[in-house]
C-alpha cells in the first residue's frame, strides 16, 4: 500500500485513538510527549478506570495528578520527576520507578517473568516528508525507542516538529493511528494571561516583566509558568528558569575549576539542572579547541560552541565531527536555531546515547553533571532532600558517569554549590540523613568541584577523601566536618 492511502486510513481524531485502550493495560507517554492525546486519555479513563500509566516530568496534568483518581490511573514516573508533578508526588499519588535509560526495556526484550509489556504508547511526531518519514525532532529521547517495542502506537501529529539529523524517526507504517493537531502558538500576550492565576498578587508585575523579557517565548517557557505559577515561586527563582538571569557569582568560580580541568579535544556531557546547565554562560569552554559534544541533552549555549568553532568535534573518537544528544531539550532559542536542518547536530535513542558500549568507546569523555548533597566518602545524591523526599530522578547521569569512568582518558565530574538554603546547610556532609538517595555509589566518585576548589577522589582512601571534601567545603562548616570526621573515620 501507497504510505500516503496508509496514512489516510489511519487517520482519526484523539478521542477515536484512544479507544484502542483498555482497563488493565499499560499505557506510556515518553518525555516532551503529545499536548491532545493525554486530555482524550484522561476521560477515556474516566469511564474505564484501572489504567496503568508511565509518565516522565509532564508539564501538564488532564486530572491524573489529582486526588481522588488514584484508582482510574495508576501511575510511575520514569527518570524524572519534574517540577510540576513533585507536588503531587510529594502527598502520594504516584510512586517512581528507577529504571535507567539503558535498562528499562532489558525484562521486556528478554522476556524475563517481571517484564512489563507496553500496549500502547502516545507520541508526537512531525507531518510526514516525502519518503513516508515522520520526525520526533529535537526531543527524541526515548520515544522511537518505544515506539518499537509497544503492541500500539498513536501519534500527534504536530506540524511545529521539525526533522532533525541522526536516527530520530520512524516510517508511517509502524504507527497505528494518527491524530492530527494544529501548530502551537505561543505568545506573550498569552503567558501575561496564565501570570494572572499566580495566588500572589504582589508577584504578577514581576512576572509579567519576565515575560517581557523573552526574546521567542517557546514550549519551554510555558513548562516553567506552569510548575511556577501554582506555587508562586520567588521571581528569583524563576528568573533563572527562564534563562533570563547571569550564572550565580558562585557558578562563575565553579567554571573557571572546570576549565582547568577539561582539556582541549575533551568530548562532553551536561547534566540538566544548576549549576551545570550555567556552565557554558559562565565561560567553563572559553578558549578551548575541538571539544565534541556527546550527551543525554542540551543546557543553554551548547550548541553555539559548535557554532562559534570551540566543539568542533574533530577529535572524537566516536562520531567525529558531529555533536550527538538524546534530545536537544534544554537548548535555548538561539540553539534551537543553529540545530535544526544542521547536519552537524544529530539525534539518536537515548538507549543508545547512554549505553555504557557507546560511552566506553568515547576516548577522554568528560561527564559533568550535578549533586544535591555529598557525604565524606563520596556518596553522591542528586535525587532527594531532607532524607528521602525526592527532587527529581536519575535521568541519565548513572550513565554518563561511569561512561566516562569506563572511558579511556575519560572524567566523572559532580558539580556542586557547597551550601544550600542560603547558606544555612552544607552540601558536603560528614554522612547523609536517614533514607537519602545514593544516586553514585562511592567507588565511583571521581572529581567534585564546588566554589572552594577540586576534590580528586577517585583512587584515595575514605580518611584521604574526606580532607578532599572538606578542603573545598564552605569554610563555616570544615570545623564540624572534620570533627565528624574524626568521630565517624577514626581520624
Amino acid at each position: 500500500m501507497d504510505w500516503k492511502e496508509d496514512y489516510k486510513r489511519k487517520l482519526t481524531s484523539a478521542d477515536d485513538a484512544v479507544k484502542v485502550v483498555q482497563p488493565g493495560q499499560r499505557v506510556v507517554i515518553p518525555l516532551a510527549g503529545p499536548r491532545l492525546l493525554p486530555d482524550a486519555l484522561f476521560r477515556r479513563g474516566q469511564e474505564l478506570g484501572g489504567i496503568d500509566l508511565r509518565l516522565t516530568a509532564p508539564g501538564s496534568d488532564p486530572g491524573w495528578l489529582q486526588p481522588g483518581v488514584q484508582d482510574l490511573f495508576r501511575i510511575e514516573m520514569e527518570c524524572f520527576i519534574g517540577d510540576f508533578a513533585r507536588p503531587a508526588h510529594d502527598e502520594g499519588r504516584f510512586t517512581y520507578l528507577p529504571n535507567l535509560f539503558t535498562t528499562m526495556y532489558k525484562p521486556l526484550d528478554e522476556g524475563r517473568p517481571e517484564r512489563k509489556e507496553i500496549d500502547v504508547v502516545l507520541v508526537n511526531v512531525s507531518p510526514p516528508d516525502d519518503e513516508g518519514r515522520v520526525y520526533f525532532g529535537v526531543h527524541n529521547w526515548n520515544k522511537r525507542s518505544y515506539v518499537r517495542r509497544a503492541k500500539t502506537v498513536i501519534a500527534e501529529v504536530d506540524p511545529g516538529i521539525v526533522p532533525v539529523c541522526g536516527q530520530n524517526y520512524v516510517h508511517v507504517s509502524e504507527i497505528d493511528y494518527f491524530v492530527e493537531v494544529p501548530p502551537l502558538v505561543i505568545t506573550k500576550e498569552a503567558l501575561k494571561s496564565w501570570v494572572q492565576q499566580i495566588p500572589d498578587q504582589t508577584l504578577r508585575p514581576e512576572y509579567e516583566a519576565m515575560v517581557d523579557e523573552l526574546e521567542e517565548p517557546g514550549p519551554e517557557h510555558i513548562l516553567v509558568l506552569r510548575a511556577a505559577i501554582p506555587r508562586a515561586l520567588p521571581p528569583d527563582v524563576v528568573r533563572r528558569a527562564l534563562l533570563l538571569s547571569d550564572p550565580l557569582p558562585e557558578y562563575k568560580v565553579i567554571a573557571g575549576y572546570l576549565s582547568e580541568i577539561v582539556p582541549n579535544g575533551a568530548t562532553i556531557q551536561i547534566g540538566v539542572g544548576e549549576p551545570s546547565m550555567f556552565m557554558v554562560r559562565a565561560g567553563a569552554f572559553e578558549g578551548k579547541e575541538d571539544l565534541g559534544i556527546h550527551t543525554e541533552m542540551a543546557c543553554p549555549g551548547l550548541a553555539t560552541l559548535a557554532e562559534r568553532g570551540i566543539a568542533t568535534g574533530r577529535r572524537k573518537s566516536l562520531h567525529p565531527n558531529k555533536s550527538v544528544a538524546g534530545a536537544w531539550t534544554g537548548s535555548d532559542s538561539h540553539d534551537m536555531k543553529v540545530i535544526i536542518g544542521n547536519p552537524h547536530f544529530e539525534v539518536y535513542e537515548t538507549e543508545y546515547v547512554l549505553s555504557l558500549r557507546t560511552l566506553a568507546q568515547i576516548d577522554n569523555f568528560y561527564a559533568i553533571n550535578n549533586a544535591i548533597s555529598i557525604d565524606l566518602i563520596g556518596q553522591i545524591n542528586s535525587e532527594s532532600v531532607f532524607g528521602p523526599r525526592m527532587i527529581n530522578g536519575t535521568g541519565g547521569q548513572p550513565e554518563a558517569h561511569l561512561g566516562a569512568i569506563l572511558s579511556r582518558g575519560g572524567r566523572a565530574i559532580t558539580l556542586l554549590p557547597s551550601t544550600a538554603l542560603g547558606g544555612a546547610v552544607s552540601r558536603i556532609v560528614a554522612a547523609h540523613e536517614e533514607g537519602s538517595i545514593v544516586t553514585i555509589p562511592r567507588f565511583f566518585a571521581d572529581t567534585v568541584i564546588t566554589e572552594y576548589g577540586v576534590a580528586r577522589l577517585m583512587g584515595k582512601n575514605h580518611r584521604e577523601r574526606a580532607q578532599e571534601l572538606i578542603a573545598i567545603a564552605h569554610p563555616d562548616f570544615r570545623g564540624e566536618l572534620r570533627r565528624q570526621a574524626q568521630r565517624l573515620l577514626l581520624e
